[in-house]
């Protein structure tokens, strides 16, 4: 009996991300079909994750080799519609049904693509904590981080992507644009708002692939601990993110992952946001899926228009001035006072006299 999932890598791969997402998706169908998860093939990616998530170089070459000996069904994006969308065990659940996989005992099921967002693998998130935290260098890098924050200060983590993205452009351009820089100046002005509100109780830990001295000079003035001294960091440098007490995003699918792998508020710039009717913005709105019936950014509006507004959340536009909204302040200092009560940390809590 042999029965497999695996995330099906094309060419030589994309970022870490990226990645994760097919690796989740075949994670969840191999509980739902009992069967076996394979991790993606690094072998061949620039990025050298083997060396992360102990593959082999040759991984790439093995996935081949199975696919072409062993029965293959694909689960496609057209598929998981066909089978109800939403939560995305359910759909492989029906997807397995269909296909009379329980019956069969040797098969290769593959997946592929970031389609669905993170909402749909929800449940494959604590596989995703874990799987980063056992990677080979997170552990010993997050240790080291830790050590160099102040254990009395709230934290807010801010992720300033430049490398390999394209230059920043004008605040307009921006609308639903993904995997383009933020101006560099929008990050300074949005570590002082914070700054300021905070009457400097507050540090900054900095995550980026720029040079140490490009990021020093744009957050001077602000305690600021730096990650990019540290080798192999890409598995640490995101959970350390999603460690943090309040999240400064990039348009970024790595950022889009350290908001999903933490409950603490987050900050997005504003004019990257699809606009709706009555004052709502949303990441993909502009994407067709999203404008269909039914979808998952529509049912969001539904709920929020029925609220009250200022509706509760977790998530703030900030606009390209870099000013910071009062409740998202107000959030991280009370993630940063609810420490002094929390009883298994050595806290208080006001108890009721007899």
């Amino acid at each position: 009996m042999l029965k497999l999932c695996l995330p099906w890598v094309h060419g030589r791969g994309a970022g870490l991300g990226n990645e994760l997402v097919p690796w989740c998706r075949a994670f969840l169908a191999a509980q739902v079909l009992g069967a076996r998860c394979l991790p993606p093939a690094f072998g061949l990616n620039q990025r050298n994750y083997r060396r992360h998530f102990g593959t082999s170089r040759f991984d790439w070459l093995g996935h081949r080799v199975l696919r072409a000996v062993l029965p293959h069904v694909e689960f496609t994006e057209a598929d998981y519609l066909a089978h109800g969308g939403g939560d995305v065990t359910l759909a492989i659940k029906r997807f397995g049904e269909d296909r009379g996989l329980s019956q069969r005992s040797t098969w290769l099921l593959t997946t592929q693509g970031m389609w669905g967002g993170l909402g749909h693998i929800d449940a494959a998130r604590d596989f995703a904590l874990s799987t980063l935290y056992r990677s080979r260098f997170a552990a010993h890098n997050l240790v080291a981080v830790r050590h160099r924050l102040q254990p009395s200060l709230p934290v807010v983590g801010i992720h300033v992507r430049m490398g390999d993205f394209g230059e920043p452009l004008a605040p307009d351009a921006y609308r639903g644009r993904f995997n383009v820089a933020l101006p560099p100046q929008w990050y300074r002005d949005v570590a002082w708002s914070i700054q300021e509100q905070m009457q400097g109780q507050v540090q900054f830990l900095v995550v980026s692939d720029a040079p140490a001295d490009r990021l020093r000079g744009l957050m001077a003035g602000l305690q600021c601990v730096y990650t990019s001294d540290l080798a192999d960091a890409d598995c640490s440098d995101l959970l350390a993110l999603a460690r943090c007490d309040l999240l400064v995003c990039s348009v970024s699918s790595y950022s889009v992952w350290a908001a999903f792998l933490t409950d603490a508020p987050y900050l997005w710039y504003g004019p990257n946001l699809s606009l709706h009717d009555e004052g709502w913005g949303s990441i993909w709105g502009h994407e067709p899926g999203q404008q269909a019936p039914g979808s998952p950014t529509l049912q969001a509006l539904v709920r929020a228009r029925g609220g009250v507004r200022p509706a509760p959340t977790r998530a703030w536009a900030v606009p390209a001035e870099g000013a910071v909204p009062a409740a998202a302040i107000e959030q991280l200092a009370a993630r940063s006072a609810r420490r002094a009560t929390d009883l298994v940390r050595y806290g208080v809590v006001p108890v009721e006299a007899a």
